[in-house]
């Protein structure tokens, strides 16, 4: 069946349901079976291989760095023009810019609530399509866990975080939610953020209910019973519900606890089994969309921006993530290499199927979670086995990624060193993959940040995010808010962003 075009312009402007399923092509079959609504939920509700969804969130966090000298120095005006408000966090950071990105890339409100409608047409039709009771169960179980996800990420863009010091996620505005792929004449209103987040807990049950009857791992680029573990375990911790966390990065481990050796990290580029993430890694549970989201060097970015010196530190000098993931550029080639650092993290062997790079949900990142959720239950509680249970999910982590003659098993220590130690190992792990970095400084506090600007090789420049700072949540889409006056604005700078 061909792919059904959705048209959502923003929130409060949804095509009604019935619409949707009439806005085929003369060849086209209205669908009536349960593998009918798969293909709507594949074709409409996930991400599909071409379009970045958030491309643009990489020029957030402080693991990005800008770099200029004579051989980039022209490229990077053009750059510059295109995500300068974004690099520096500055009010009107997601209005467009320049023909370098397109209105669509930069909103991605709109990109989750296109894929919401999907989701939610298949949701209400299957029940009463023509199909097994297993391929209804299944294809639900993944839109449950799609729409939860989508939420998720939303909620995480455009609200504060749910742990907000200076408040209760009852009093923070949210994101509206959407259940539904009927047509209302009501401009939607943002929900809490504790009522997004109910929401996505309830969405994360029925996901499990369903995919719990039938475990085992399946097409990577499907959701599965394991992979909605994964974003429960992310979910809870986000939620600091410690011990459902750690609940629910056991089944993931108990289910799919590979991760791959770094000392096989032997090709550049790599084969596809040796990939730091994309299918072909052992680790991928889910994957999904193009690796783009997060470094986009479609736009020639890599040209200009690479990793940070204050990423790169972070890294212990025998770590292989390091040796194998990250190039030093040696001083005879800055004339033509500019940036200090190179990522090799998302490098692919052909672009092709199951050798491309996508966005992955990997193993790695369930044994960080119930480490940070154990560490959390021996600061609160002293519980030393819990502390005990953390060091033996970062040593089985560390051993994989460090030669076995300089890897040394962490022992027991203070909570809080312990989860500074687990932070940073977080960060070392899973950098420039699903805005995993932004969204921990904005549980961790919405610390400062500082990111180093140079409008030209000569001049360096400093752009500081303060604590707390009003841009640790994206400004909702202007145009968004032009065709919703219902949705209540996020607090923003008064003026331009100053270098210091």
């Amino acid at each position: 069946m061909k792919k059904i075009l959705i048209i959502l312009l923003v929130a409060g402007c949804l095509v009604s349901c019935r619409k949707f399923l009439a806005e085929y092509s003369p060849s086209d079959v209205t669908p009536k079976t349960t593998s009918d609504f798969g293909e709507i939920l594949y074709a409409d509700g996930y991400p599909d291989a071409i379009t970045p969804i958030q491309p643009w969130m990489v020029f957030l966090d402080d693991d990005i760095q800008c770099y200029v000298g004579k051989a980039n120095e022209l490229a990077n005006k053009g750059f510059m023009a295109a995500i300068g408000n974004i690099y520096h966090w500055q009010p009107e950071m997601t209005s467009f810019q320049d023909g370098a990105i397109t209105d669509r890339q930069l909103n991605a409100w709109g990109n989750y609530y296109k894929m919401l409608l999907g989701v939610n047409v298949a949701l209400q039709h299957l029940d009463n399509s023509t199909g097994s009771q297993e391929q209804k169960d299944r294809f639900k179980g993944e839109a449950f866990g799609l729409r939860a996800y989508y939420h998720f990420m939303l909620v995480n863009i455009y609200a504060l975080p749910y742990n907000d010091s200076l408040s209760t996620p009852d009093k923070l505005a949210g994101v509206p939610i959407r259940t539904t792929a009927d047509l209302s004449d009501q401009f939607l209103t943002r929900n809490s953020v504790k009522e997004v987040y109910q929401q996505i807990t309830r969405d994360l049950d029925s996901s499990l209910a369903l995919l719990s009857k039938s475990r085992e791992d399946r097409d990577v680029f499907r959701l599965s019973y394991t992979a909605v573990q994964l974003l429960a375990s992310r979910v809870y911790l986000y939620m600091e519900d410690w011990q459902k966390s750690i609940t629910h990065a056991n089944e993931v481990i108990q289910y799919h606890p590979m991760l791959m050796d770094y000392n096989k990290w032997t090709n550049t580029p790599p084969a596809p089994a040796t990939q730091f993430i994309g299918p072909g890694n052992a680790e991928s549970i889910w994957c999904y969309g193009t690796f783009t989201e997060h470094y986009s060097l479609s736009w020639g970015f890599g040209r200009v921006f690479d990793i940070s010196k204050n990423l790169f530190d972070c890294f212990e000098e025998t770590d292989l993530r390091r040796q194998n993931g990250i190039q030093i550029t040696p001083e005879p080639l800055k004339e033509y290499i500019v940036p200090d650092y190179i990522q090799s993290k998302l490098l692919s062997l052909t672009g092709r199927g199951r050798e491309t790079i996508t966005n992955s949900w990997r193993s790695a990142e369930a044994y960080l979670n119930k480490a940070e959720a154990c560490i959390q239950l021996y600061r609160s509680r002293g519980d030393a086995a819990a502390a005990a249970e953390a060091l033996s999910s970062l040593n089985t982590l560390r051993a994989q990624r460090f030669h076995a003659s300089t890897f040394r098993p962490w022992a027991m220590d203070t909570g809080d060193k312990l989860l500074e130690m687990c932070r940073q190992e977080r960060r070392r792990e899973l950098y420039m993959e699903e805005a995993h970095r932004w969204f921990d400084l904005r549980r961790y506090g919405m610390p400062e940040i500082r990111h180093i600007s140079m409008p030209d090789r000569f001049t360096v420049q400093y752009f500081t995010l303060k604590k707390r700072d009003p841009q640790y949540v994206v400004p909702i889409p202007k145009n968004v808010i032009e065709r919703n006056p219902a949705l209540i604005r996020n607090p923003v700078l008064p003026g331009m962003r100053m270098p210091d």
